[in-house]
């Protein structure tokens, strides 16, 4: 990938997180700032990835991945940040993963060779789009979501006379009942499959099936739901005649978000087909995990001993903010709010207390339970002791509505030295 551009970006006070006093810079010199968090030295609030956890996260799955032969498009939606995408390219990733046009565009104007779309293609300009990336550049492979004869029907009719240099891969979507995109029936699904090997055009490929095992643990509850929702889909594999895909050097199964990655994992692995099988996850959210829902899933699947995951992931963003206001007993209001946090898997969580002039305090008792736009309302115990001009870090819950706030995340090491910077891309 080619993140010069980025390097070279001017950063100025327009921009969230940059003081107003300095002078317009480079993203690659911010490291030559010598700023930390802890000095007061940008604006709050202020949202930081640390580099330590950041790595740990990386090589952790990376490992995971690798023992039980498994590989992943890690969704780009989280961080739409191609510095971020560079460094799951480099520990192994496949390719990356979208859910929506604009965000291939991010992803292919800084050099993802292999883009999935893990949605459903369409539309005139959708088409333009994509058949112009593959034929201008013979390195780069696509591929797409597709859950119905109508949508596919749209895609041949968008490309009208158009000839593609190489096919768009198709990965034929199943879907959970009460659920959200993808075929619920067996039959329709080996229909699509049917007309797709059958066209004529060159211009698409059956290279694999898709699916989301997430959307079947909150539309049925649970892991058990998870594994009902497998066997559905290995049932309908197994249905799949094998002349359709024995042209193929591999067959691409896809499915693993960030919470069930392991049961899809090592369910699919044993799947007994006449070509090799390639498990592709797609989780996201575990390069930077958080405090919230992500934590806890993963921990319950720590502790299953019916589950494949034994590992532990860091939660590696934190947002810092002011203690603005104490005009209640226990009641303090901080410098954050929904602009700059996410609110809708579960508000931010207090962590730790900085107390500029004399350093770490207790925090005691706090919770985070509402948020307006630009404030955070914090329930306190008693003796909270603490002060207006406080600095307090908060863990996030759900990292994909915590990047989107932020143009701009200024990357740390342990003691918060402001020791590089991310552009995110929404």
């Amino acid at each position: 990938m080619n993140l010069t551009e980025i390097q070279n970006t001017l950063l100025d006070s327009r921009i969230k997180g940059i003081p107003g006093s300095v002078e317009p810079f480079l993203l690659k010199e911010i490291k030559n700032k010598n700023w930390n968090i802890l000095n007061e030295d940008l604006p709050m609030p202020i949202m930081v990835l640390k580099q330590d956890q950041l790595n740990h996260n990386l090589k952790t799955f990376a490992d995971y991945l690798k023992r039980n032969n498994l590989y992943i498009s890690p969704h780009g939606k989280t961080t739409m940040s191609p510095q971020l995408y560079s460094a799951q390219l480099e520990f192994g990733a496949w390719g990356i993963t979208a859910g929506a046009i604009n965000q291939i565009q991010v992803m292919y104007q800084y050099g993802v060779k292999k883009i999935l779309l893990a949605n459903q293609l369409l539309g005139k300009s959708h088409l333009e789009t994509i058949s112009n990336y593959i034929n201008n550049d013979k390195d780069f492979s696509f591929y797409c979501f597709v859950d119905s004869l109508d949508q596919f029907h749209n895609m041949k009719k968008n490309l009208n006379d158009i000839k593609l240099i190489n096919p768009i891969n198709l990965l034929p979507e199943i879907g959970a009942q009460n659920g959200r995109t993808g075929i619920r029936s067996k039959e329709i699904f080996l229909e699509l499959v049917d007309e797709i090997v059958k066209d004529k055009s060159n211009n698409f490929r059956f290279s694999g099936i898709a699916s989301y095992e997430g959307i079947a643990a909150v539309a049925m509850k649970g892991s058990q739901a998870v594994h009902d929702f497998c066997a559905f889909i290995e049932d309908i594999i197994l249905n799949i005649p094998s002349s359709y895909f024995s042209h193929l050097d591999e067959l691409i199964i896809t499915s693993g978000g960030s919470t069930h990655f392991d049961i899809v994992g090592e369910r699919f692995s044993k799947l007994d087909l006449s070509v090799p099988i390639k498990i592709l996850l797609r989780s996201g959210c575990y390069i930077t995990h958080d405090h919230g829902p992500y934590l806890e899933a993963l921990k319950t699947a720590q502790e299953d001993k019916n589950r494949n995951w034994d590992q532990v992931l860091q939660p590696a963003l934190e947002i810092w903010s002011y203690v603005q206001s104490i005009p209640e007993t226990n009641l303090a209001f901080l410098t954050m709010g929904k602009r700059d946090a996410p609110y809708d898997a579960g508000l931010p969580k207090p962590l730790k207390r900085f107390r500029p002039g004399e350093g770490y305090l207790e925090l005691g008792s706090a919770e985070i339970f509402s948020s307006n736009d630009q404030h955070s309302f914090v329930k306190l115990a008693d003796n909270h002791g603490w002060k207006v001009g406080d600095m307090i870090c908060s863990g996030i819950s759900h990292p994909c509505t915590a990047f989107d706030k932020w143009k701009f995340i200024p990357v740390v090491n342990d003691k918060y030295d402001v020791i590089d910077g991310l552009l995110t891309f929404f």
